[in-house]
């Protein structure tokens, strides 16, 4: 099966996968918690990591449970897109503390 979007971290599942617990069970291979369920993920190729889940299995996409075991790995494509997701958090709370001076001064 091809994967086509291997290479696309989608924000939404990073902002999930940093909320889960990664441990380590082997070289590349990974236990994650904290979701619904257990999940295993093998990063021993870096090009095709696998994970157990029906998000990676069905819609040929990286998971948030691989997310989880790259960032545990220091991966960095997941810390830079990690870093936008702190950027704009950041940016959001402070429009929205903006907008509530603004209707406070009103």
């Amino acid at each position: 099966m091809s994967r086509t979007n291997e290479t696309e971290i989608e924000m939404g599942r990073v902002e999930r996968g940093v909320q889960l617990e990664c441990e380590p069970v082997g070289d590349g291979r990974y236990r994650v918690t904290g979701g619904s369920s257990v999940h295993w993920v093998d990063l021993i190729s870096r090009d095709h990591p696998r994970c157990d889940c029906g998000d990676y299995l069905w819609r040929e996409t990286i998971c948030k449970h691989i997310i989880a075991a790259r960032l545990r790995e220091g991966d960095e494509q997941v810390l830079t897109q990690l870093g936008a997701l702190v950027r704009s958090l950041k940016q959001k709370a402070l429009e929205q503390e903006q907008a509530l001076r603004n209707a406070n001064a009103a």
